[in-house]
Order: C-alpha cells, then structure tokens, then sequence
C-alpha cells in the first residue's frame, strides 16, 4: 500500500496532488492506498475527489479519522514490459543501400 499525506496543502494544489497519486497506483497496480487528509477542507472535498476519479474504486475512512483508504480499479490494460512483442525489422536491404555507395 501506497500512502499520500495532503497536510499543508491547498483545496487545488491537494487535488491535482491526489489525481497524480492515483493514476501512479493505477498504473502500477496498487490496490489500496491511504490518504492522509487531516480534518479540514480536504476531508471535506476527498470523497467527490474519488466518486469523480475513473480508477478509484471505493473509499472508506480508516481507523485514524484524519485518513481514508480508497480501493484502486484493476488495470486490465497493463502489460509487462518483457510479455509486450516488437516488430521485427529487416534492415538488410538499407545496410546493402549504404554500403553501394
């Protein structure tokens, strides 16, 4: 689990902050990650952050009242690096070209 702490941070700065945190979970598979949101304004705002956000999944508020724990969507996309194919390229026929000359 990946955590992120929004303490010191404005509504705006806190938001884009959260988006970048997530989509990074997102991407590298991360299930579950805690927001560490205080009680202030973002603990207002976290939770139409996530209903709006395309790879949360839930939130729930954890066992600290001044965090959450919001469930990341699965990457159904998400290829290893090593199982992706390159095309083959045959290069013979420009080495042969280049060498004519």
């Amino acid at each position: 689990m990946k955590d992120l702490d929004l303490h010191g941070f404005n509504i705006h700065d806190a938001w884009k902050e959260f988006t970048k945190h997530i989509t990074e979970c997102y991407f590298s598979d991360i299930k579950h990650t805690t927001i560490i949101t205080g009680h202030g304004k973002i603990s207002e705002e976290i939770l139409a952050w996530v209903h709006a956000n395309q790879y949360c999944k839930t939130i729930k508020r954890s066992k600290n009242t001044g965090a959450f724990i919001v469930d990341i969507k699965k990457n159904k996309n998400n290829k290893k690096a090593s199982t992706i194919e390159k095309p083959k390229v045959d290069l013979s026929p420009l080495l042969k070209k280049f060498n004519s000359y």
